[in-house]
């Protein structure tokens, strides 16, 4: 059976040329890396378009700056602003227009015009905000979709670099991890936001419910819950991806030594040309690698930074309604922000353990 394997791996290695540029792009097209650029969101591919960022180049890296990042970042900001910012103008106009009800109203008429402002608060909001839940769920599911793609493809990078017992290890942890992510955008997400932000909405509303605590401990728990789970699923990823990559880098030595002493007169050469083949797919493992990671980056920065926007203004209105007195639109307010920390941690915990895994993959167990 030895013997076998070792004869496969020798009509392996004469079948390759033997330029490490060559091996770089035979081997590219081979695993179909070239479908990358397709499991992108529109606004990534524009982006990775325009600023010439392609895998097939090894230098690829080099094409991020200061400059375009910046660039992209502020056409980000730019464009996510428009929706918050005309929420929260609507919102401080509403906070302006019930304080100078309340301020000359008699108090049999107060607390009628500051249900009234609660009410035209929640109507200007709900509709808003729910696009940017909708949009943040649809992100989740898009780097999801994302990982499911690019996953076979770089396991098959790194089986073809030597680290045949790393490749399937990290590939069924993070498919699964992909599928589960997928599942609980698409049925979990969108109904706990929405029934977490009707709790908290009737919290700060209703004179007869105080459930600010429960709102609150659920808050918290569902962050514990998520922040364990991913951590649990990097420390399993970290402790294999450790392990299997010391096996593989003992097979790929022990094959380097073979060759090296049993093959007469060409064994010094055939094991050269394994230290080739092995740092030429080195490169592509970490090229393709990295352009997983900063995809994946690309594509949740513009919902992250949109919700960011959300926060600030709504921060900015309670702090108004604060400051006039208007103590139920704050908890309204309060009630939203809340409810888009939450949503904000959910992105920010996948978006971490799958950059995180890809991370402890690419540098783990260089040979």
């Amino acid at each position: 059976m030895k013997k076998i394997v070792v004869f496969i791996f020798l009509l392996f290695v004469f079948s390759l040329p033997v330029e490490a540029d060559e091996i770089y792009d035979t081997q590219y097209d081979n695993v179909g890396a070239d479908r990358l650029e397709s499991s992108l969101d529109d606004e990534t591919k524009e982006f990775f378009s325009d600023n010439n960022i392609d895998a097939k180049d090894p230098n690829w890296v080099n094409q991020i700056t200061n400059s375009n990042v910046l660039s992209h970042i502020w056409s980000i900001i730019t464009g996510g602003l428009k929706l918050p910012l005309k929420s929260g103008t609507l919102i401080a106009s509403v906070i302006f227009l019930t304080a100078s009800i309340t301020a000359f109203s008699l108090s049999s008429r107060y607390d009628m015009a500051i249900y009234a402002g609660v009410l035209v608060v929640c109507a200007f909001i709900a509709t808003d905000i729910w696009q940017s839940v909708e949009a943040a769920v649809t992100a989740v599911k898009g780097c999801s979709s994302f990982m499911l793609s690019f996953i076979p493809i770089f396991a098959s990078v790194l089986a073809l670099s030597g680290h045949t017992v790393t490749a399937p290890a990290m590939s069924a942890l993070l498919l699964g991890a992909s599928e589960v992510v997928s599942f609980v955008a698409s049925f979990f997400v969108l109904p706990l936001m929405g029934g977490y932000l009707a709790l908290s909405i009737a919290s700060g509303v209703s004179p007869l419910l105080n459930n600010a605590g429960i709102v609150e401990s659920i808050k918290k728990i569902s962050m514990w819950v998520m922040s364990l789970l991913g951590t649990i699923f990097v420390g399993i990823l970290s402790v294999q991806t450790v392990v299997n990559s010391a096996a593989d880098s003992v097979t790929i030595r022990t094959t380097k030594f073979i060759l090296g002493t049993s093959v007469p007169v060409v064994g010094s050469v055939l094991g050269e040309s394994i230290s080739t083949i092995s740092a030429s797919m080195g490169l592509l493992r970490s090229s393709i690698g990295i352009y997983g990671v900063v995809a994946l980056i690309f594509m949740l920065l513009p919902i992250i930074v949109e919700l960011l926007l959300w926060r600030f203004v709504l921060m900015v209105n309670i702090s108004l309604s604060e400051l006039l007195a208007l103590s139920k639109i704050a908890g309204i307010l309060r009630a939203v922000d809340s409810m888009l920390s939450v949503l904000l941690g959910v992105i920010l915990i996948v978006g971490g353990m799958f950059i995180i895994s890809l991370t402890v993959v690419i540098t783990a167990g260089k040979t």
